[in-house]
């Protein structure tokens, strides 16, 4: 619970919602509003003075809300009943309401975007795209973070894409990186930020948008553990950075620069980033920015072990005016600050606010948005596909026609030239040719029906499967999450017993609390082997390896080797496939007594093996053939799930090897 309460921390500052605002930068703030008031000064045509008054009214809108108004609102009295300039007056409405008042920032949007839709072409439709998505941006500051994927899914990225905007996809497409990372799920968070990145460095090598890609992409690597690709990604957003010094994207760049550095134990490095983070948070009146920078020092001083000057700093942080508006900062706040008291002594203290934490935490809410957002991704996805499916039907479709004209204009030749041969030979083929049609009907009946029953088979299947995998899931969750916390709260309050002076109660509290430790323990344990968390974020190769080396320290020979595998197999069918080597090492451990078990997984192209051979006693397939146990048969209707060919190899005192050839 502790781990993933640390790594939970990627939610609090890797948020996606802020506006779509024009580039701006702090150094030229004063010269930027000076020229463009300056140029207000002149006589200037409705539609230029309209112009400038918006793009002041968006440098103002994330710095001073009634000079933002201001602005829009002189714009708004100029502009014409029903006109373009009109519609955008509430979209700037809304970006100046945008950190002041979410209700009226949100109805601006959305009344600007209804409002766009009657204008033709790709400006309204980049305006539309910008006021979805800065609507998405408001609902997840107020926690609702499935409602903004399923806006940059359904309304942002279809509307960029019909304006051609790719930067804007591009963009979208690093946003839906975020929220997967705030999910936790940081390999499909990787995916869409390795395609923003790709989009991006084709259309600009130099811009901003591609140095906050670099950025996040860096952050969800250190999320991953995976340290290697995070400094070439932080370099080549510098390079980018140094040709915008005064850009907004420094912040992001100081704090994932600290992280990465506390992560890799450089703590000096680690500071001195953060302190250019927050200074420079403060100079731009960014508190929700100064508040994630202080957490990461908190973080840093944690890794050090320096818990007094930790303590005083999640203890400032709580004690921010600044809005904890997520639950889930309150929820990391209350927890660390609750395990800070406890590691100074401060044992009632830590346990009060443990209990506030407790009262916050929802796991089911966590993990059933999670859910949401993945199958809104499958939605979004499939209804893509469904599209271009549509579109090669409707050319099927015109083909087919052409060829059955063709034929009917033959077959009316046909019947024209044999009624004049003969009546009789007109019957013959008229028989024959009724003959054929029945026979291919009762075919075509025979194919279905066939179809009917596999497709019953594979459901009836799929039911069980899902059923075993999410009472597994449950069992894992329930005795993590419930019988877990209970264990951590018993071991909070016996703690509090090594004060006292009498050994002989201190000794008994100690051991109590050593058997409390061995007891969470084995319960991580059996909640992995249930539902493995290595397998969720790492691939199946990955629990595989963790499988094996668990059962290799009970003092079995377990042998396991990986070869060519590249983790590009849907989670589905890698569950499947651990549950299958699960079964099959269980088996060779129980029944065959082997001296020694290898484990294989090898991919050749688009074709995944997986081999578990054992030297042990073995036995005859062709006696048992009928009468397999439930393991085995386990084993073989997982495989027929996965519409994999299964090959099972064995005989008395030889061994037994099985393979199971899959489909990626």
């Amino acid at each position: 619970m502790k781990k993933l309460l640390i790594i939970s921390l990627g939610m609090l500052l890797a948020c996606t919602g802020r506006p779509c605002y024009a580039q701006k930068t702090a150094g030229r703030a004063d010269r930027y509003s000076d020229s463009l008031r300056a140029i207000l000064s002149r006589k200037l045509p409705d539609s230029v003075r309209i112009a400038t008054l918006f793009q002041l009214s968006d440098y103002w809108s994330d710095k001073d809300t009634a000079q933002s108004l201001r602005y829009v609102r002189e714009a708004a009295q100029i502009a014409k009943p029903g006109s373009f300039q009109e519609a955008l007056s509430h979209f700037y409405t809304g970006s100046a309401y945008f950190d002041a008042d979410y209700a009226q920032s949100g109805k601006a949007y959305l009344t600007a975007e209804k409002l766009l839709r009657k204008f033709p072409g790709r400006e309204a439709l980049i305006y539309r795209a910008r006021a979805w998505h800065n609507f998405g941006a408001l609902e997840q500051r107020q926690d609702r973070e499935k409602k903004y994927a399923e806006i940059i899914l359904q309304h942002v990225i279809p509307l960029a894409r019909q304006a051609g905007d790719s930067v804007r996809v591009a963009s979208n497409y690093h946003n839906l990186g975020i929220i997967f990372s705030n999910q936790l799920d940081y390999k499909r968070a990787e995916g869409y930020f390795n395609t923003a990145i790709g989009l991006l460095q084709k259309l600009d090598k130099t811009s901003l948008e591609l140095a906050d890609a670099y950025i996040f992409g860096a952050k969800n690597y250190v999320y991953l553990k995976d340290y290697p690709p995070v400094k070439p990604m932080l370099d080549s957003a510098a390079i980018i950075l140094g040709i915008h010094p005064n850009a907004a994207y420094q912040l992001d760049f100081h704090m994932v620069e600290g992280m990465y550095h506390s992560r890799l134990r450089q703590y000096e490095e680690a500071l001195k980033s953060l302190g250019k983070g927050m200074a420079l948070a403060k100079e731009q009146k960014r508190e929700y920015d100064y508040q994630g920078m202080l957490l990461q020092v908190y973080f840093t001083y944690k890794s050090m072990g320096d818990y007094p000057k930790a303590l005083g700093i999640i203890r400032s942080v709580i004690g921010q005016k600044t809005p904890l508006i997520r639950s889930a900062n309150r929820k990391l706040y209350y927890y660390e600050y609750a395990q800070m008291l406890d590691k100074t002594g401060q044992h009632k203290a830590a346990y009060e606010w443990l209990a506030k934490y407790a009262e916050l935490a929802d796991s089911t809410f966590e993990e059933r948005t999670k859910s949401e957002i993945a199958a809104l991704e499958a939605k979004f996805q499939s209804a893509e596909k469904e599209k271009r499916i549509y579109q090669l039907q409707a050319n099927n479709e015109k083909a087919a026609l052409t060829i059955k004209n063709n034929r009917l204009l033959n077959w009316l030749l046909a019947v024209v030239c044999l009624f004049l041969l003969a009546v009789t030979v007109l019957v013959l083929l008229f028989y024959r040719n009724n003959k054929r049609l029945w026979q291919q009907h009762k075919q075509l009946h025979d194919l279905e029906m066939q179809k009917i029953k596999q497709d019953y088979r594979i459901s009836m299947l799929s039911a069980m499967l899902e059923g075993q995998e999410q009472e597994r899931t449950r069992l894992a969750r329930d005795l993590h999450d419930g019988l877990g916390g209970l264990l951590s709260s018993i071991k909070i309050e016996l703690s509090r017993e090594l004060s006292v002076q009498d050994d002989r109660l201190k000794n008994s509290v100690t051991r109590t609390l050593s058997h409390l430790d061995d007891a969470v323990n084995e319960l991580r344990r059996i909640a992995r082997s249930l539902m493995p968390e290595i397998l969720m974020n790492y691939g199946l190769a990955e629990a595989t390896k963790e499988f094996c080396k668990n059962l290799r320290e009970t003092g079995i020979n377990l042998v396991c080797q990986v070869f060519n595998y590249r983790d590009s197999m849907p989670k589905e069918k890698q569950i499947l496939l651990y549950r299958i080597i699960q079964e099959l090492v269980n088996n060779a451990v129980k029944h065959a007594a082997a001296p020694q078990i290898l484990v294989i997984i090898q991919q050749s192209g688009e074709t995944l093996f997986v081999t578990v051979e054992d030297d042990g006693r073995g036995f005859d397939p062709d006696r048992v053939n009928g009468k397999a146990g439930a393991g085995l048969s386990n084993v073989k209707a997982r495989a027929d799930f996965l519409n994999a060919r299964f090959e099972l190899q064995s005989s008395p005192q030889k061994g037994t090897s099985v393979t199971v050839e899959c489909e990626i």
